[in-house]
């Protein structure tokens, strides 16, 4: 045992709890006072913001259900968490857990039609999806509420009485291996896999995990029968957890369950341990090498350990990774930056229930940095001793405790979807009482037990990663053909690890001076949306006081817009590096601003510069000032430009590596906004702008702004108006106001062109987007109802009928104010013409099938379209986004969406045949595509219609505001 003294403990723990969480960054704020707790009759503690009402049961044939009550909610959502994933796939069928999620979408006994429990999600307003993790498969969905029970039928039929029909056995392995395809040239999943294959063989960790034809391949007849069993043995009421959110009560959520879950098969829970440790000796104390597709380096300090998963309660590995992790003054990231060696460092852990958590310092590196990766990895080393020796503090602890504490009882809600997926992962690991305040508990402060888990990061368990290009390599990852080796550390490094030395620079994080004192609530203005407060030459000034949500929390958004953001490709170029050089003068300042909840951030855009403030209000004041100081003294280091030079490059070089449709997407944007270069000639831009180009720009930024502003939250007039003129004092003079600027964008207007994109994929590429130019509600609603009509029998048709690809969806994409509809395919078996082809036959098809549309059919998709719409906000956050969304558009009617509602209601059968006729007119539509290299052969020039190479082609578009 790691820690005798603690083994009891330990031991105790382990029978009650098992489970993974990585442990929580701290990113609430202090109270003074001891965290209060409202407790159910079923011990379920929530946060005394919460009104929503919790009851926790098990149900006869063992299964574990949270049900959660919210009146006032309009989407209603589920998940079922599955205690089982990819680490038990049988060693024959590698992706079976995968590829098991993927066959209960396709019909069940009661409701065997294929995807129409998707379909009828979407018809009312609703989304589904499910993701297979190393032990957890995880299926969830939401839904306009009126409609929760027969959506909560349809998913426990999941369970209960699944069809796999062996007819589509075949046709979703293709499925699984389309996603293994796209994944291909994804460095996410390669470095994933290759570090995975640096494992202990012996460990499911090693193996394969996503599926593919060949690990699925049915060559013994077996196949079916495999997914039976495992279904059969995994798939068991007390190996589930279910959680069900709606706005029902709870005898009424409760009665359902019972009635919908019943059936779920009662067998014995299967023993998941793993009982095998992750590394061997061969792979400790080893230095591995990966080479990855893009232009990245990365280092990784990764540490073994035994699960900390019994102490949730205490978090010792949440309390070092908040050290290690820390951005202020005296940091390890502070001290390795301003050497020039890191653009970034976090420190986290991550747990595999009871049997192992890894403690990761991940960090990116400089080209000067990726020469000194042992002298990196040594002053990490360093940092440990001091920690060892200065950073076990009761009051640091007691600090991340108040952080907590003030977040918990603040804690603000999650959307439904988010809600019961997320709990529904911690039911197997966690008793009923944590289920919601697990990732606020600092309940001890243990000091043996943190140093246990420290004296664990030494060099004999040591896995040092090395992520660059040219790495000498003598290994290949099988799946996904990585370059990769492990070998052991030199015996310089392991000597010098052994010998730390102190670092004059080098301190533990001092007390935060930006946790929330001031917690009293404003009186709430009877108004529901801003209004002007100020308005003057150069500046608009909105405000809105609002506590209804009863969190001392405040949003301030400051929007600098000028044409200097955008009117070149050097401007392009220029506005990024300033803002990522201004945002880097504050870091060491307002980083524990960040920890104690008072977020912020600078963002550049074609428009300009976008400040933004959210979180605890009591001391944005004083960091707004702060961030204006930033701007008045703002003169970086030369070797700071230099630095942020080169990521912005390395980032405009490394999108190349990014899915076709992706690109494909990015390229529509390019095309209908015409202060959006290309990335090849933001590239030229990025590589020859100079240092004085830099000053000379963040000079000039300000010579004829406007400033736009919204104060939401709990924030009275008068603050308002402080905040305001603290903003004029530094911005704004006699000589610089000019009206707000509003970029010109392109429409596409009758056009029917094609634009043809060079990407290296073996996936070929389609987007057929259309746009309508009328901007009235009526036609928005049209378009919009249209779009979400398609977008199910799109998917059925040529993901699982036709088998194309696993990227394939369709729906309404409006465009400023223009209503539009979007369909788009990537797919490895067909090339762009033929995948055109097939989406014009599928669009002929649903003339006809809308021409048999029946009005009630059409009902649930308006309901469903309604009730998104018009849902209610379900944060504070999320209402500011509206709101700003309205004013950064310039669409002030607030209340729009209630017209648009109208207007849907109003709908028939006959308006959407009329609306899918007009579309396939081809007036106003555009082609983007890509042959992959199988396909390249079978391009052809365009006869009827004006063909393009570059974004430049479609410079003569029309214009508009």
């Amino acid at each position: 045992m790691f820690c005798t003294v603690k083994a009891d403990m330990y031991k105790k723990l382990v029978s009650m709890v098992a489970g993974v969480l990585t442990m929580v960054s701290i990113a609430g704020c202090s109270m003074t006072t001891e965290r209060e707790a409202l407790v159910t009759p079923e011990e379920v503690i929530k946060s005394p913001a919460d009104d929503r009402d919790y009851r926790y049961v098990t149900l006869e044939n063992g299964l574990k259900v949270l049900l959660i009550s919210d009146p006032d909610t309009d989407k209603s959502a589920a998940a079922v968490d599955v205690n089982v994933g990819s680490y038990q796939d049988p060693d024959d069928r590698l992706g079976l857990a995968h590829f098991l999620e993927h066959m209960l979408f396709m019909g069940t006994e009661k409701y065997p039609d294929v995807d129409s429990y998707s379909e009828f999600i979407r018809a009312n307003g609703g989304s589904s999806n499910a993701y297979t993790a190393d032990v957890r498969t995880n299926y969830y969905f939401d839904i306009n509420s009126d409609q929760l029970q027969p959506a909560l039928d349809r998913l426990a039929q999941f369970f209960i009485a699944p069809k796999l029909d062996p007819n589509y056995v075949e046709r979703e392995k293709n499925a699984v291996d389309s996603e293994y395809r796209l994944h291909a040239r994804e460095d996410g999943w390669r470095l994933f896999m290759a570090l995975n294959a640096t494992s202990n063989p012996d460990h499911p960790k090693s193996r394969f995990n996503i599926g593919s034809l060949d690990t699925l391949n049915d060559k013994d007849g077996k196949l079916w029968q495999s997914l039976k069993d495992f279904h059969d043995q995994y798939y068991v009421a007390p190996n589930m957890g279910v959680v069900v959110y709606g706005r029902e009560n709870l005898d009424t959520l409760e009665k359902w369950v019972k009635t919908s879950f019943a059936g779920v098969p009662s067998g014995a829970k299967p023993d998941l341990t793993i009982g095998k440790q992750p590394y061997t000796r061969d792979e400790l104390q080893a230095r591995i090498n990966i080479v990855p597709l893009k232009d990245t380096r990365v280092l990784s300090l990764s540490f073994p350990m035994p699960s900390a998963q019994p102490f949730y309660h205490i978090k010792p590995l949440g309390y070092l990774a908040r050290i290690i992790g820390y951005e202020g003054k005296g940091s390890l990231h502070s001290l390795l930056k301003d050497r020039g060696l890191i653009d970034s460092l976090a420190a986290y852990s991550s747990d595999l229930p009871n049997e192992y958590s890894e403690f990761t310092v991940r960090m990116e590196l400089t080209p000067e940095g990726l020469t000194q990766v042992d002298e990196i990895t040594a002053t990490v080393f360093d940092y440990l001793e001091l920690i060892r020796r200065k950073g076990l503090q009761p009051w640091l602890y007691q600090e991340s405790k108040q952080i907590a504490d003030l977040g918990f009882r603040y804690q603000e809600d999650r959307n439904p979807q988010q809600t019961a997926s997320g709990l529904a992962a911690r039911m197997h690991y966690l008793p009923a009482e944590h289920l919601l305040e697990a990732n606020y508990l600092y309940e001890a402060y243990d000091p043996e037990l943190i140093i246990g888990y420290l004296n664990r990061m030494t060099v004999e368990n040591l896995r040092q990663v090395v992520i660059a290009q040219n790495l000498p390599t003598n290994r290949v990852e099988p799946y996904f053909e990585t370059k990769y080796s492990v070998q052991g550390l030199s015996d310089e490094l392991v000597k010098r690890l052994k010998t730390p030395v102190a670092r004059e620079f080098l301190t533990i994080p001092e007390p935060n001076p930006f946790i929330a004192s001031n917690l009293k609530l404003q009186e709430s203005s009877k108004a529901t949306e801003p209004s002007v407060i100020m308005e003057k030459p150069g500046l608009r000034v909105w405000g809105l006081t609002d506590t209804s949500f009863n969190m001392p929390r405040g949003n301030v958004r400051a929007m600098i817009s000028t044409p200097a953001a955008s009117a070149t490709p050097d401007d392009n170029v220029l506005i990024q590096l300033y803002k990522s050089l201004l945002s880097r003068s504050l870091n060491e300042y307002g980083y524990p601003a960040k920890e104690a909840g008072l977020n912020y951030s600078i963002t550049a855009g074609r428009r300009g510069l976008l400040i933004s403030l959210a979180g605890y209000q009591d001391k944005q004041a004083v960091l707004l000032e702060d961030i204006l100081k930033a701007v008045e003294t703002f003169k970086p280091e030369k070797s700071a430009f230099e630095q942020e030079k080169a990521v912005l490059i390395r980032g405009l070089k490394n999108k190349k590596f990014h899915a076709p449709y992706r690109l494909g997407m990015d390229a529509l944007n390019q095309a209908t906004y015409p202060s959006y270069p290309e990335d090849e000639v933001l590239l030229k831009a990025a590589e020859k702008v100079t240092y004085h180009d830099l000053l000379n720009y963040a000079r000039n930024f300000y010579s004829q702004i406007h400033v736009e502003m919204l104060v939401y939250g709990n924030h009275s007039k008068s603050e308002v108006l402080k905040l305001a003129a603290m903003v004029e004092s530094v911005l704004l003079n006699d000589h610089n106001r000019r009206d707000r600027f509003d970029l010109p964008f392109h429409l596409l207007g009758e056009m029917d062109r094609v634009l043809n994109m060079d990407v290296e994929h073996d996936d070929s590429m389609l987007i057929s987007y259309y746009q309508l130019p009328e901007t009235n509600n009526l036609e928005r609603a049209r378009y919009a109802l249209l779009g979400r009509l398609l977008a199910n029998p799109f998917f059925n048709s040529l993901r699982t009928e036709q088998q194309l690809g696993y990227v394939v969806f369709a729906g309404p994409r409006p465009f400023e104010k223009h209503p539009g509809v979007i369909f788009v395919v990537q797919s490895p078996k067909l090339d762009p013409i033929g995948i055109e082809a097939r989406v014009d036959q599928f669009l002929s098809d649903q003339v006809n099938a809308l021409g048999q549309l029946t009005d009630q059919e059409l009902e649930q998709y308006r309901q469903g379209l309604i009730g998104d719409l018009l849902k209610k906000d379900d944060n504070m956050d999320e209402r500011n986004a509206r709101f700003w969304q309205g004013i950064a558009s310039d669409e002030l009617d607030f209340d729009n969406r209630l017209k648009i509602a109208d207007e849907i209601r109003k709908l028939k059968p006959a308006d959407m045949e009329s609306a899918l006729k007009r579309l396939m007119e081809n007036r106003g539509k555009l082609v983007i595509r890509s042959f992959g290299g199988p396909h390249k052969k079978a391009y052809k020039s365009e006869a009827k219609r004006t063909e393009c190479n570059s974004i430049n082609c479609l410079n003569d578009l029309p214009l508009s505001r």
